[in-house]
């Protein structure tokens, strides 16, 4: 994902409450002490106050009465005065219910105030929109009906920029005959360009790329864009199958995954030819939400995804999200995903996770990004058990719409760089590719023992299994000539032979 930017302040009142009496909050609540709740909605039980959505920086937005603060401080991380504005989708909630479908009864909806938008079946949980605020009564009806296994909001999920994209103009001669070649340095860091002249594309691979929509019209993304009946994928930010991508940062990633190679035009992916899914689920301004995440994972799995890309995160997850990467793990469909960045000294996600990299999942790939010197990305999360490999993430140039290039930075831009040399170790590795556990596994496993250790980077990631190599970066030499098998050891071995035996 790319930097989340500061919001403005805006003021919410509380409903029955003058705007004099009330005050507006945007708080990080403490762990629940509600198995069945959210933070944030077992706050609302305990503190006296309602909740009105969640905002792009994580926090839950709630009014309560004047005086009131004091009090759900007790039950707070942190509070602040200085509250974004929440968008109408961000105030909705999902219900969980059990896999057998016994679900909450309409009853239960109706004395909760809350209006049902869909019961999303493949991953037992019902999508609602208040009627009103959130208040303790909400909560109070949601835990009488026992099919409520689990209450939580819809949370917010960005993928935002790491610094304004910086234009690029296309030079007019170099050789190869990709005239940007020359500044992407992220190819020569993984070792992908000494790699082309034998190994280069991945025809047979489907890469769903999760995120703001792909603009399939761009001249280096077009010949290799997925398309089932003349549709390139799903838009679950729009509900309609158009992911066209109004915000750019989609399309930034599939670049890298795969611009066309060799084409005269631009710029050349990790991989010159692979199929491009685009599942648009983060909208103009690089925000979505957590079911729209759910649907697209699910959706792009069902649709023969083998890898799916995942430039976006938030501080907060649901067991809906959870439950769609182990769908996805236990097909065998291989999930990158970028750490997370946060400007300055970036963050420790042992320690504070971010998601859905710092889930536990066995697809999962994790991943940091580091600049031109291997030197790890100032903004870029890090986390010894919870990130497993850095890839190029500074002063990376790839496709934006129409027909552009922008230079960008971001563990967003790292994460791509994996997807696309999974792409192509996955084609070399087997020649019939599936969505298999055994081969997702292989894939994986090859990627992280190959990693090219850094000792500049070694306390920074790579240590929890199934990743092997502390401070590794990623690094695709091992293909070129190879079957995908570690390189062979001669090993010598000595004894001594008492002659009189051999007699």
């Amino acid at each position: 994902m790319r930097f989340v930017q500061q919001l403005a302040v805006v003021f919410l009142g509380v409903a029955g409450v003058s705007e004099l009496q009330a005050e507006t909050w945007a708080v990080r609540p403490k762990p629940s002490r509600e198995r069945r709740l959210a933070p944030e909605l077992d706050l609302v039980r305990s503190g006296d106050c309602q909740f009105k959505g969640v905002c792009r920086n994580g926090k839950a937005v709630y009014t309560m009465a004047a005086g009131k603060a004091v009090a759900v401080r007790t039950m707070a991380v942190n509070m602040d005065a200085n509250i974004p504005e929440v968008a109408p989708k961000s105030r909705r909630l999902l219900i969980s219910y059990s896999a057998e479908g016994r679900k909450p009864l309409d009853e239960t909806l109706a004395k909760a105030g809350l209006k049902k938008i869909e019961d999303y079946q493949r991953g037992s949980f019902l999508l609602v929109e208040p009627e009103t605020a959130v208040s303790a009564v909400t909560i109070q009806e949601l835990l009488k009906d026992d099919a409520v296994e689990y209450a939580a909001p819809d949370y917010v999920v960005s993928a935002t920029p790491a610094q304004l994209a910086e234009p690029v103009v296309q030079a007019t001669a170099v050789t190869p005959n990709d005239p940007l070649l020359n500044q992407l340095w992220g190819m020569q860091n993984i070792g992908a360009t000494r790699l082309w002249p034998t190994v280069r594309e991945s025809p047979n691979i489907i890469v769903a790329v999760i995120d703001t929509g792909i603009d399939y019209r761009h001249s280096d993304l077009q010949r290799n864009m997925w398309s089932r009946g003349g549709k390139f994928g799903h838009d679950f930010f729009d509900d309609d199958d158009d992911p066209m991508d109004e915000e750019g940062h989609g399309t930034h990633c599939a670049g890298t995954i795969a611009g066309v190679g060799n084409n005269g035009v631009g710029v050349v992916g990790v991989t010159w030819q692979t199929q491009l899914m685009a599942m648009r689920f983060l909208g103009p301004d690089g925000s979505g939400s957590t079911s729209d995440a759910v649907k697209c994972i699910d959706w792009a799995v069902a649709n023969g995804a083998h890898i799916l890309s995942n430039s976006w995160a938030g501080p907060d997850t649901s067991q809906e999200l959870s439950e769609a990467v182990t769908r996805a793990e236990q097909k065998g469909v291989l999930f990158v995903a970028a750490a997370g960045n946060t400007a300055g000294a970036g963050n420790n996600n042992d320690a504070a996770p971010f998601y859905p990299a710092s889930l536990p999942q066995s697809n999962i790939i994790s991943v940091a990004a580091i600049d031109a010197r291997n030197a790890r990305g100032s903004f870029s999360h890090y986390g010894q058990r919870s990130v497993d490999i850095g890839a190029p993430g500074v002063g990376i140039v790839s496709t934006v719409p129409n027909n552009q290039y922008a230079r960008q930075d971001g563990t967003s831009m790292a994460a791509p760089h994996v997807a696309g040399a999974a792409a192509l170790v996955w084609s070399k590795t087997f020649a019939s590719p599936a969505q298999d556990r055994s081969q997702m596994a292989r894939v994986r496993d090859l990627i992280y023992s190959n990693a090219r250790p850094v000792p500049e980077l070694k306390g920074f990631w790579g240590y929890s299994a199934p990743a092997k190599v502390p401070g590794g970066v990623l690094d695709l030499t091992f293909l070129n000539g190879s079957t995908g098998l570690p390189p062979r050891r001669l090993v010598e071995f000595r004894m001594k032979v008492d002659p009189a035996k051999l007699r």
